[in-house]
């Protein structure tokens, strides 16, 4: 099990979190945290970058959807970036990746 570490840092377009490791039950809870830390406000986006993501359960799914709500409640936006593509497929057989806006790049270009 890899340690999950979040890395905060700011973009054109708004805060991006580059999440690495394992999210499962046993930390979660600090992937929201980071999220409710990042300065969301209305008409930004809130970037995650999955790329260094080696694992996610149910509970960090849930976690992503909980970080998608707190984002839309602010009036801002969230992309995910370099899913994985077990992450993916997941996403894809659950319908959820028709509630996010998933993006392909490591690096979110300035739209």
């Amino acid at each position: 099990m890899r340690p999950l570490t979040i890395i905060s840092s700011r973009t054109p377009a708004g805060p991006l979190l580059e999440v690495a490791g394992d999210l499962d039950h046993s930390n979660a809870q600090q992937l929201r945290r980071a999220a409710a830390g990042a300065v969301v406000s209305a008409g930004l986006m809130l970037v995650v970058d999955l790329g260094e993501l080696g694992f996610c359960d149910s509970s960090g799914i849930t976690a992503l959807i909980a970080v998608r709500n707190h984002v839309v409640a602010a009036g801002a936006g969230l992309i995910l970036v370099a899913v994985p593509e077990t992450l993916h497929r997941l996403l894809r057989l659950t319908g959820l990746d028709q509630v996010f806006d998933i993006r392909d790049g490591r690096r979110l270009q300035a739209d």
